[in-house]
């Protein structure tokens, strides 16, 4: 019987260590806006920034990543964010300053990477107690 749980909990522990495998953090990233359409400068203005993915290359169908920030960049989580594994997607990201959105920016293919989960090494040491 105690040998059963444990196998059980080393199942389950090689499981979730697979899980976690699989998981990458990415980063997006893009330049900084310092003007507005008609060429003067933002100053001091307060931009945020917000990225979004598709999987049309269009702007229908944009899913957020994360909250708006103004932070030039985004890291996520490709199983986190749903997006669909060995497909291309696209991202596009927009700023604010004080309520009014920009254009969406142009499109970025990316292909997402398929799931390579990692293996376990196969059981050595075999014998008979």
């Amino acid at each position: 019987m105690q040998r059963k749980v444990i196998t059980m909990l080393f199942v389950f522990l090689m499981a979730i260590g697979t899980t976690a495998a699989i998981a990458q953090a990415e980063t997006l990233s893009w330049s900084a806006v310092n003007t507005y359409t008609d060429g003067t400068s933002i100053g001091g203005a307060t931009v945020t920034y917000q990225a979004y993915w598709s999987t049309s290359t269009g702007t229908s169908g944009l899913n957020p990543i994360g909250s708006s920030t103004t932070s030039t960049s985004r890291t996520f989580n490709v199983d986190t964010e749903v997006m669909p594994r060995g497909q291309t997607i696209y991202f596009r990201s927009r700023a604010t300053v004080a309520g009014s959105n920009s254009a969406y920016s142009s499109a970025f293919q990316w292909a997402v990477p398929a799931a390579t989960p990692k293996v376990p090494s196969a059981p050595s040491n075999l014998q008979m107690n």
